[in-house]
């Protein structure tokens, strides 16, 4: 079987869903997931975030390996980006790490997705829906089309990778377009 893999390249959970190329959007049972907790350094040893990056990008490409079947490729959600997050530069170099692995390993080149892009294959628009709450209305449209309730956020957002690469090669992704969730703490201009 031919599939497509999805990856949140997250320091504290990593998250994959591999979809098959075929896979009929519902059919959850198809759907493979895997979540990671990797031993978390402390924040200025580098020997220790060597080990985690080394720990991660192992996983990535044991999932990657050809016991899933042929793969029509990867796909990872773009790096969060914050001119305030420390640790975007620990992102970026596992990103390029896993990379780097998956094309030595399996000679794969690994694509990478835009978030919000991913996210509107899936719900059709971001309008409406404030930034921090992207991830709980992911969670909440594929909960709802009958996701396994235990996929945590990372995992959903691994999922809208997956998906967007189905629509990438051909196959038919989940939409579960309707309206965003009105935001409760939001208050109302009178």
């Amino acid at each position: 079987m031919n599939y497509v893999v999805g990856f949140d390249l997250s320091l504290t959970a990593p998250a994959a869903v591999a979809l098959p190329v075929n896979w009929k959007p519902g059919d959850w049972r198809a759907a493979k997931s895997w979540l990671l907790r990797p031993t978390a350094p402390k924040t200025d040893d580098v020997g220790g975030q060597l080990v985690r990056y080394e720990e991660i990008s192992t996983w990535v490409c044991n999932i990657a390996s050809r016991s899933l079947g042929k793969i029509e490729g990867v796909w990872v959600e773009q790096y969060a980006f914050s001119k305030n997050n420390a640790g975007a530069s620990r992102l970026y170099e596992l990103g390029g790490i896993v990379r780097m692995a998956l094309y030595q390993q399996r000679g794969i080149v690994a694509q990478t997705v835009n978030t919000s892009q991913a996210r509107c294959v899936l719900l059709g628009t971001l309008a409406g829906i404030p930034k921090g709450g992207q991830k709980i209305e992911v969670q909440s449209a594929l909960f709802a089309a009958g996701a396994p309730p235990t996929y945590e956020e990372n995992q959903c957002d691994a999922f809208c990778c997956a998906n967007y690469a189905l629509s990438e090669v051909g196959g038919v992704a989940l939409m579960c377009h309707r309206e965003p969730t009105k935001n409760p703490k939001k208050k109302v201009a009178r």
